[in-house]
C-alpha cells in the first residue's frame, strides 16, 4: 500500500490498491484537456517498456513483494530520467504486482499521465496478450508507459524492434531492474504488430 504517501484528504488511485481490490481506471488531472487532430505529423507514437524496480524476496505472496529501500531510490531515479524524455504521458499502464505499481508510483507524479490503469493482463500473461492491450488503443493516445516484468518486456520489445542491431542484441538477453526500453511506433496502434516500432533508447536508472 502507498497511502502513507499520499497527502491528507487526497484520493487513493490504483496504485494504491490491494491486487485483489482493482481500480482499472484512475481519474484524470485536474484541468486535463487535451485536443488533438490525428495527422500524418502526429501519428508516430511513443510506448515505453519498464521493467519494475528491485524488489525485496520476504512476502506472502510474489504479487505482494514490494520494492526494497534501494529498489524505491531507483524508481524515482528512472522516473526522473523518464520526466526529461516524455513532455506529456497520455497513459500508464501498470502491473498489479505491489513492485511494480510501487515502481510506477514516482512516475505518476513526475509525468502526470492523464490516464493510469491497472492491468492483470501485464502479471499473468506474456507478450502477445500485452500487445493485446495496445492494439485496442484510441489514436489520440500518443505517449504509453507499461510497467511490467520480465521476461515479458524484454521480450516484447524484442518482438517489435525492426531492425537486428546492437539494441536488438541488448535486449534479446533480458533487462535489469528499474529500465527502461523507449520505442517509436509509426502509425496506429491497430497495426502495432511485430517489427511494428524501433528502439530508440534504453534508459536505466543511475546505480
Amino acid at each position: 500500500m502507498l497511502a502513507h504517501d499520499r497527502g491528507a484528504g487526497e484520493a487513493p488511485t490504483p496504485l494504491d490498491e490491494t491486487p485483489d481490490v482493482l481500480s482499472r481506471i484512475a481519474p484524470a488531472r485536474t484541468g486535463a484537456v487535451r485536443l488533438l487532430f490525428v495527422t500524418t505529423e502526429n501519428l508516430r507514437k511513443t510506448l515505453v517498456l519498464v521493467r519494475h524496480s528491485k524488489a525485496a524476496h520476504d512476502a506472502p505472496t510474489d504479487l505482494e513483494r514490494p520494492l526494497t529501500s534501494r529498489g524505491r531510490g531507483l524508481a524515482d531515479e528512472l522516473a526522473r530520467s523518464l520526466s526529461r524524455r516524455i513532455g506529456c504521458l497520455d497513459l500508464l499502464l501498470v502491473s498489479p504486482a505491489a513492485r511494480a505499481r510501487q515502481t510506477a508510483r514516482p512516475m505518476q507524479e513526475r509525468l502526470e499521465p492523464v490516464e493510469v490503469r491497472v492491468e492483470p493482463e501485464i502479471y499473468h500473461n506474456g507478450a502477445l496478450k500485452v500487445l493485446e492491450l495496445l492494439t485496442p488503443l484510441p489514436e489520440a493516445t500518443s505517449t504509453v508507459v507499461l510497467v511490467g516484468h520480465e521476461p515479458t518486456v524484454s521480450i516484447l520489445a524484442h518482438m517489435l524492434h525492426d531492425t537486428d542491431d546492437d539494441l536488438a542484441a541488448q535486449v534479446s538477453f533480458g533487462v535489469p531492474t528499474a529500465t527502461a526500453l523507449v520505442l517509436s511506433v509509426t502509425g496506429s496502434w491497430t497495426q502495432l504488430a511485430p517489427q511494428g516500432a524501433h528502439i530508440t533508447e534504453i534508459v536505466t536508472a543511475p546505480r
